[in-house]
């Protein structure tokens, strides 16, 4: 396997030579090789992603879930999540620009993850959390049921950050774990790294769940940040539609490189077929999502 290993502390070559027993250095305008501040050409960041890319893959086993979501899968590397991987959600501002306590999109999406991992892998899925405050609730079963079996759900509750991590890392490690899940708002890069280096090891993914926007972990290989959107009422009525959740995309280490810096989708779940469906952004149009957004406004105040 070809790999590209760039010593930084390598001091920079220098040549001598011999000549009426002086010694010459080498001129000054000769940039060593492994000078920092040289740029570097756009091909070679290309080489090095790619190389990055077939690494992770290969660690992976060269598994990839797909969404379900045609234009999104063809951006993820493989056409879907890597199995062997970390991956992040977090939860965004609803349209108010607020991050609502209560607002369960990043939660319901998560679980959408944990149901696409759950069809293709038997065994036992593994949710670790550290309650929030004296309100928390768990995950509730019924709801999960949408998703998966909430039977092959198994919950740890820990009242450190430090152990629910430290329960993600050795379910990683056991088999018969089909995903593993850590709800927390901590953000420990020595622990994300340890869990995406045991993510590649086993072959089993990893999510960590946010409910509130957080410093990034640069070792995940996606990071989705998810926010409810305005649901789409019928005509002539104020009920309560279909879900609606926005989807951005904000990292994707090891996939095709997109138009925009930062990919948005609006989604709609579907309670009969249990899918989530990509809604047109031309329906959803200026002034129709501007009654729909105080209509939702005035549903999450009352």
């Amino acid at each position: 396997m070809p790999v590209i290993s760039p010593s930084a502390f390598a001091p920079p070559p220098i040549t001598r030579a011999i000549t009426r027993g002086a010694t010459r250095a080498a001129p000054a305008n000769d940039a060593p090789a492994n000078d920092a501040t040289a740029p570097v050409s756009t091909s070679l960041r290309e080489k090095v992603r790619r190389l990055e890319r077939a690494h992770s893959i290969q660690r992976a086993g060269k598994a990839a879930v797909p969404l379900g979501l045609p234009a999104i899968d063809a951006l993820l590397p493989e056409g879907g999540l890597l199995t062997g991987a970390l991956h992040e959600v977090e939860a965004g501002p609803s349209p108010s620009g607020r991050v609502a306590a209560h607002d369960g999109a990043a939660l319901g999406f998560a679980a959408h993850l944990m149901g696409r991992f759950a069809a293709r892998t038997p065994g036992t899925l593994l949710w670790c959390r550290r309650p929030s405050g004296v309100f928390d609730a768990p995950p509730y079963a019924p709801s999960l049921a949408a998703w998966f079996d909430p039977a092959r759900l198994l919950v740890v509750t820990a009242r450190r950050d430090e152990d629910v991590f430290w329960a993600m890392e050795e379910g990683l490690r056991c088999p018969g774990i089909a995903a593993v899940l850590g709800e927390t708002r901590a953000a420990d890069a020595t622990s994300g790294r340890r869990l995406s280096l045991a993510a590649e090891k086993s072959g089993v993914p990893a999510l960590l769940l946010r409910p509130q926007p957080a410093p990034p972990q640069s070792v995940c290989v996606t990071r989705w940040r998810i926010a409810s959107a305005p649901s789409r009422s019928t005509p002539g009525l104020h009920d309560i539609g279909a879900a609606r959740w926005r989807l951005d995309l904000r990292r994707n280490r090891f996939g095709v490189p997109s138009a925009a810096d930062i990919p948005s989708w609006l989604v709609e779940w579907n309670d009969e077929t249990r899918c989530l469906a990509m809604v047109s952004e031309t329906l959803h149009g200026s002034s129709g999502a501007l009654f729909e957004e105080r209509l939702f406004e005035e549903r999450m105040v009352g």
